[in-house]
């Protein structure tokens, strides 16, 4: 009875709601007022009362090879520096300059599916402004946003972010007719405005209007009160009711993930980036069919094996050859240990004799190189979409290290096995050794390396020990090589 207890609170806890994925947290700002603080499973955002303005966009799930950082502009470390505009501050100007909205009421509505309304309103002078923002427990970085003002104003700005200076800044990006430009367009080559953002190596901050900017607006780039310099949208006089639609990217710098966010022209793919965004496509179309990345591994990795299998049999057969001609190599070795250039003549007269490739015991693993490289690269520039998938087995994310290195100890002792199937019908020898040293080796060197990773190599390595297997097989009904 107690076990079917436990499988039913197992089959209840996989189906927990999505909204448990979106946690909120009443907080303070630094001048001691209302903060909220909204975190979904890859970021963590933080809005304050004070000008009604999302304070920050932590990204606090780092993939292998990244940290946590912050994507809003103006931040050094954990201090903000003095004067910054943060998103979505709005400046009154004309005769309403030095009344601007101050203090905001905040407030937080769980939806459906997993969702979070954040609504930041204020009003006074004769205006109203509301600000909406609907944070997805799955979203990957996208927010979509909605401003709101309605009301009389001989003219407001509302600033999307502060611009970075120094040499380590990063560029700012407008779209275009969806195409991406350097800085500011020209008012002659502006065209339909469809985003802008800060664009660096590691990281995008951008603001997407799916439909094009409202009548009556358009960007400017300045300083903000504070002397600091700012972008965001000009509104020279509003008259009656205003509503910007946009969606927020705050994310790691990703062709995969600004694609799915419609922002994938603002990077451009080299040849190996074409054939790494393949790859992910079809792990995609993989985790569709079959609902887990880990089974898209194991196909992938089979698919691979498939492609190479005429080389990869070939190469183990020349491999199980080499060692079988052990006896015969040292008998030469012995003959002519005072004469090394006759001994290297008898050794390559005897590899074509017996059509033996000396190097062909490191063609199969060199022949997963591209496969590994690719399917690294591949883990790492989409592993939000692996930590936001279900778990496999009990690894719980395929693009962090397995928490409890247990895949790595199968993989290991494959490959152990691997070399006692190749070794245990050849005669003792020097350096053997090593054959046994580097698979525990690897496993310790690379034990950080992505779960998603390891599984690929333990399912080749199965494959290669099970080839290994029947070609000794096939080789056994030949009969032993003689060293006369």
């Amino acid at each position: 009875m107690g076990h079917k207890k436990y499988l039913v609170l197992l089959f209840l806890l996989a189906w927990v709601p999505a909204w448990s994925q979106v946690r909120l947290e009443h907080a303070s700002s630094p001048q001691g007022h209302e903060a909220l603080v909204v975190e979904n499973r890859l970021a963590r955002y933080t809005f304050w009362s004070d000008g009604g303005v999302l304070a920050s966009v932590y990204l606090y799930f780092a993939p292998y090879g990244t940290k946590a950082t912050e994507v809003v502009p103006g931040w050094d470390k954990k201090e903000l520096l003095p004067g910054v505009s943060l998103p979505l501050e709005i400046e009154l100007l004309g005769e309403g300059e030095g009344v601007s909205p101050d203090l905001y009421g905040i407030k937080a509505e769980r939806k459906g599916a997993g969702e979070v309304e954040v609504r930041l309103s204020w009003q006074g002078k004769g205006l109203t402004v509301e600000k909406r923002f609907f944070i997805a427990g799955k979203a990957v970085y996208l927010v979509p946003v909605e401003v709101r003002l309605s009301g009389e104003a001989k003219g407001l700005r509302i600033i999307l972010g502060h611009i970075p200076t120094g040499s380590k800044a990063p560029r700012i990006v407008s779209l275009c007719d969806g195409k991406p430009v350097d800085g500011f367009p020209s008012e002659e080559a502006r065209g339909r405005i469809e985003g802008i953002g800060l664009v660096d190596a590691g990281t995008v901050y951008f603001w997407k209007f799916p439909q094009g900017l409202p009548r009556g607006t358009r960007l400017f780039h300045g300083v903000n009160r504070a002397g600091q310099p700012v972008f965001g949208l000009l509104v020279p006089e509003l008259s009656g009711e205003l509503i910007l639609e946009t969606a927020f990217y705050g994310g790691r710098n990703r062709y995969v993930l600004l694609e799915k966010a419609g922002l994938s022209s603002l990077i451009k793919l080299n040849v190996f980036g074409r054939f790494m965004v393949g790859v992910i496509h079809f792990l995609q179309f993989l985790y569709r069919a079959t609902g887990n990345y880990g089974w898209a591994i194991i196909i992938f990795t089979i698919v691979a094996q498939i492609l190479l299998f005429p080389l990869t049999r070939k190469q183990i057969h020349s491999m199980a050859k080499l060692q079988r001609l052990q006896p015969k190599i040292q008998k030469l070795q012995e003959m002519y240990k005072d004469d090394r250039e006759t001994l290297q003549k008898q050794l390559i007269e005897l590899y074509r004799t017996e059509k033996v490739n000396p190097l062909g015991g490191c063609l199969p693993f060199l022949l997963q190189f591209p496969f590994l490289i690719l399917l690294w690269r591949a883990i790492f520039n989409s592993a939000e979409l692996f930590h936001l998938a279900p778990s496999f087995l009990w690894i719980p994310d395929l693009s962090l290290p397995d928490p409890y290195y247990i895949i790595i100890a199968l993989t290991v002792g494959v490959q152990l096995l691997g070399q006692w199937l190749s070794m245990r019908r050849i005669p003792e020898q020097k350096g053997q050794g090593i054959g046994w040293v580097m698979p525990i080796l690897f496993g310790f060197l690379f034990r950080s390396f992505p779960a998603g990773l390891w599984l690929y190599y333990f399912i080749y390595s199965i494959i290669q020990s099970t080839l290994q297997a029947i070609v000794y097989w096939e080789l056994s009904h030949k009969g032993p090589a003689k060293a006369g």
